[in-house]
């Protein structure tokens, strides 16, 4: 299981050395979904823990499914001095494309374009009651989301709410992925980037 995810990490690291060829006009703002956004001010590292999710349907912006996902997760939990929480995600992944609409939602993409991505987002700082069910660092295991749909995933997985038995004002702070599948181009799916701007995956 841990070779799923050693092999997603090379994909995506290869992915990165070609980042400026492959896209001259789009970048991800690794700095917004830094675990540095976490980590700061003497914060305590609570949970550090990897693992690998499967057919993860990828929603564009027209709604659709539009890539199959197969991720690297890093999942890390801090604790500031005054009790709050924060958590940072890092992904890096590989992506086969459904036909359909394209994910800029504004041309079509074929079947079986393959590509890589990486990405991630950081929460809010939030209250919560920190009760983990699952181990707080190491590599959990592999996890198939059985997703049928883009918003129709059954399949269990962790997250950070996996680690509070309740939270109270958590959210997404910032988040961001970049997919990148050579000729058929470059998509940039961001927090602030519109659907124009975000490049796109097509052919």
């Amino acid at each position: 299981m841990k070779r799923l995810v050693t092999i997603v990490t090379a994909l995506a690291a290869l992915a990165l050395a070609g980042t400026a060829a492959a896209a001259p006009g789009l970048r991800l703002d690794r700095q917004a979904i830094s675990a540095k956004q976490c980590s700061g001010n003497g914060s305590s590292l609570l949970v550090n823990v990897t693992y690998g999710l499967t057919n993860d349907y990828d929603s564009g912006f027209a709604g659709n499914a539009w890539a199959n996902d197969t991720i690297g997760r890093h999942l890390q939990i801090w604790q500031a001095p005054d009790g709050t929480y924060c958590a940072a995600v890092s992904d890096v992944g590989a992506f086969v494309t459904f036909a359909g609409p394209s994910p800029s939602g504004l041309s079509t993409v074929s079947a079986g374009v393959f590509g890589v991505l990486n990405g991630g987002y950081v929460t809010t700082r939030f209250t919560g009651t920190f009760a983990p069910s699952l181990r707080t660092h190491g590599f959990l295991g592999v996890f198939d989301l059985q997703c049928t749909s883009a918003y129709t995933c059954p399949g269990a997985h962790p997250s950070y709410l996996s680690y509070f038995s309740s939270t109270s004002g958590d959210d997404l702070a910032h988040w961001g992925w970049i997919y990148y599948a050579g000729r058929h181009g470059t998509w940039l799916n961001q927090d602030d980037v519109s659907a124009a701007g975000g490049g796109d995956i097509t052919g």
